[in-house]
């Protein structure tokens, strides 16, 4: 199942009266660094995640 991060930190995702400094925890991610168009057909670089 996908973790849900607006679900999990309402806090950081949810519109306040007045603006703030807020500290935001360590995460984990992964970024995906390419060239060309995934969905192509002609040699575009195709990255799947599992």
């Amino acid at each position: 199942m996908a973790f849900d991060y607006k679900k999990e930190y309402k806090e950081f995702y949810l519109p306040k009266a007045v603006p703030g400094i807020i500290t935001v925890p360590e995460m984990n991610y992964i970024a995906v660094r390419g060239q060309g168009d995934p969905l192509r057909q002609d040699g575009g670089n195709l990255y799947v995640l599992l």
